[in-house]
């Protein structure tokens, strides 16, 4: 993979501390700038972004999407979550690819929660089955083959300078909080920081899908069911650094072998995002 040096500088769109990108149509967009690594160093702001569904983008937010520069978008929603919540909105020089992961979808939840079958929701989510089902997605995105590429094949795109990208599922919380996990520990990150940046969509998101939930009780259904899988957990994002190092013998033999970036990738990734205050 060929890297290019990138400004250390850039333009911004962030209108708050955290790193948030204030829009109507989608409640969970990040700007991965500004964490500081274990060396001191800060990983630079207006290059990764992270996001929910961009389906639902009104004509304001276009204009905050075009005002990041972005060079692709990648996403992560299967073509049944596109078809049912709608392609990607976006303002037409912006480039995307479809890279699906089928771990995470909300909406195979969703889809068991309009079958009506109370007695199936119970026996497959109830008793602790949700926040199992949980921890072996995000298993699933270290030792299933198919889905590990398709974060491998991002990350090419990183390190080939397709910068700034934004990156996202439907619900930003799951397939989009791992692919932000891996680029923040290549970059340095340390654990604890990771998890906080995973556990921020507990702010932006569920507060957001927790509302729709309501309608559930009419039918019923006690919401309480889908908390778990509708809420962060660390144990979920842990389950897939432990696969890492179950299968590969850590973090810097999953980034090598299981997802192929070299020595040499990982030196330019970490030159070319981070800046020294």
């Amino acid at each position: 993979m060929v890297l290019n040096n990138l400004p250390k500088e850039t333009k911004t769109v962030n209108d708050t501390s955290d790193g948030t990108v204030r829009m109507n149509g989608a409640v969970n967009v990040r700007d991965l700038g500004g964490h500081q690594t274990s060396d001191g160093r800060t990983v630079v702001a207006g290059r990764l972004y992270r996001s929910d569904s961009l389906a639902r983008l009104t004509d304001d937010d276009l204009h905050t999407i075009a005002g990041m520069g972005l060079r692709l978008v990648v996403d992560f929603r299967t073509s049944d979550e596109i078809r049912i919540d709608g392609d990607d909105r976006l303002p037409d020089a912006i480039p995307s690819v479809h890279r699906p992961v089928g771990g995470g979808s909300v909406q195979q939840f969703y889809g068991l929660a309009a079958s009506g079958n109370l007695d199936k929701l119970i026996a497959v989510l109830g008793g602790g089955g949700a926040a199992a089902m949980m921890r072996d997605i995000n298993r699933g995105f270290v030792v299933n083959n198919a889905e590990r590429e398709e974060f491998a094949a991002t990350l090419r795109n990183v390190a080939d300078n397709e910068l700034p990208m934004l990156f996202h599922c439907t619900a930003g919380k799951d397939r989009t909080g791992w692919m932000a996990a891996l680029l923040l520990t290549i970059l340095g990150v340390d654990r604890d920081t990771v998890i906080d940046d995973y556990m921020a969509s507990n702010r932006y998101y569920l507060p957001h899908v927790t509302s729709q939930l309501s309608a559930l009780k009419d039918h019923g259904i006690d919401p309480e069911l889908f908390m778990p899988v509708l809420r962060q957990s660390p144990e979920y994002l842990l389950a897939a650094f432990e696969a890492a190092d179950e299968k590969f013998g850590g973090m810097e033999g999953f980034i090598t072998e299981g997802l192929g970036l070299d020595s040499h990738d990982v030196t330019h990734l970490r030159s070319s995002l981070l800046v020294s205050r």
